[in-house]
């Protein structure tokens, strides 16, 4: 195991000592408007605790339900290729928090994050003591407020904050963006966000403001109605998806055409089909929010973005494992069409492991079509389903359903195949990658919450 940074693992109980886990979340969702609106008010008041560190930034903000993040990882590349200083905040992560918070794409060192943590704890202590009718800080404040702090300081030209979820009580909501840009909307959290894609649509939409122009991706006709209406009511300029651009080709060889000219053909870094919408949204956004781009620039940043987790191809002693966090019923179809599209007529072998909070039949139905074995598994994660309970869905999908409680052990046996999908929730990516020597482990969070003591050293 790798040796860190002596005041690392203090630094990571600040956040996990605000953390909901024991109720399946990183932070414990409002029980009300009222409530959520006072955690905007909250997380105000933390950053000016802070000196405001947002307000002098410049930032391109995200939402959407399904490839925000890699339509993130593109905008922020697009951003270097144009010789930006660029800040990407995103969220979740695979395996470290310091993912979350990356400067020029990489992540903020242990020795950042222990400097960052003690700054906002001070202030998230100031703050719960003299305005304790605001409620504690959350870990997602917290977080959201390290990386604006981070960017701040390390004079980043270029932000790129992602939502964390929804968008009008975003904690990420507080800023006043250049540009926005929002991504296909999908059934997802609808005990929170709603349970329509409209009622999801309009919430994600509280990310809009007057006069801050959009991008806003494909999407179906019931959300984009509502997103629409929004940029109208506040008099947000926007590009459309296929009204105001368009995207030809493969991932392979795309071509994007819109008001900035004709971007491409350019081979994205980022494989897959479904990549191709995300492309296109990035450089919608990309322009709006910077429209000195040149298509170069946008190609070598379309070209050259990474995104861990998101149709990862990796070769080992034979077996190819393919790697994607698709959690969402549209998610799950866009992954099966892509493994049909670059693997015909191949036996996949699908290790999956879902969320708790997830329809499991409208998740799995998609990936089980492509699936010859299903290994039904669970991430050491509280948010996970059980791998008993992701095995019965399946088994009334695929004959040869088999149930391994733990993904490492779910890897090592779909090892006797010659194509591994490995999917269902980034829990599941994240452990699919650490078996596979990709990367380690951060320190784990544990059962010393209850209690408030110190985590065991590893």
């Amino acid at each position: 195991m790798a040796d860190h940074h002596p005041r690392y693992q203090a630094s990571l109980g600040h956040l996990w000592r605000r953390s909901a886990y024991e109720r399946g979340m990183i932070t414990a969702p409002a029980t009300s408007r009222a409530d959520a609106a006072r955690g905007l008010v909250r997380m105000r008041a933390l950053l000016e605790r802070l000196g405001s560190p947002d307000r002098e930034q410049h930032i391109l903000h995200l939402t959407g339900s399904k490839g925000k993040g890699s339509t993130a990882a593109m905008c922020a590349a697009i951003a270097r290729a144009h010789g930006k200083k660029t800040g990407l905040y995103t969220s979740p992560h695979l395996h470290t928090y310091r993912e979350r918070i990356t400067i020029d794409g990489e992540p903020i060192t242990e020795a950042q994050f222990v400097r960052l943590t003690d700054a906002v704890e001070a202030a998230a202590r100031d703050l719960e003591e003299t305005k304790s009718d605001l409620g504690a800080v959350t870990t997602f404040e917290f977080l959201t407020t390290m990386g604006l702090l981070a960017f701040a300081e390390a004079g980043c030209a270029v932000t790129v904050l992602e939502v964390g979820m929804g968008g009008e009580f975003d904690a990420t909501n507080v800023v006043f963006p250049h540009a926005c840009a929002m991504t296909r909307i999908d059934l997802e959290h609808t005990a929170i966000l709603g349970a329509t894609l409209a009622e999801i649509a309009q919430t994600k939409s509280g990310i809009i403001k007057p006069g801050v122009p959009i991008a806003i991706g494909p999407n179906p006709a019931e959300a984009m109605t509502q997103v629409v209406a929004r940029c109208r009511a506040v008099g947000a300029p926007m590009l459309v998806a296929d009204r105001d651009w368009q995207v030809e080709g493969t991932w392979q060889e795309a071509t994007i055409i819109g008001p900035w000219g004709e971007v491409g053909p350019v081979r994205l870094g980022l494989a897959g089909s479904f990549q191709l919408e995300n492309a296109g949204t990035a450089v919608a956004a990309s322009w709006l929010f910077d429209q000195a781009l040149t298509s170069a620039e946008l190609e070598c940043g379309l070209s050259g973005a990474s995104w861990p987790g998101r149709f990862e191809r990796v070769e080992r002693d034979g077996v190819t494992y393919v790697l994607d966090g698709a959690h969402t019923p549209a998610a799950a179809e866009a992954l099966a069409a892509a493994v049909r599209e670059e693997f015909p007529g191949e036996a996949v072998t699908l290790v999956v492991g879902c969320s708790s909070d997830k329809d499991l039949q409208a998740v799995l139905a998609p990936l089980a079509a492509v699936a010859d074995a299903v290994i039904a598994t669970q991430a050491v994660h509280p948010r996970s389903a059980p791998a008993a309970a992701v095995g019965a869905v399946a088994e009334a999908l695929v004959p040869r359903v088999t149930v391994v409680e733990r993904v490492a052990d779910a890897v090592d046996l779909a090892a006797h195949g010659t194509l591994v999908l490995v999917t269902g929730s980034l829990f599941t990516v994240a452990e699919g990658r650490e078996a596979l020597g990709l990367a380690e482990p951060d320190i784990p969070w544990g059962p010393w919450l209850a209690s408030g003591e110190s985590a065991p050293v590893r």
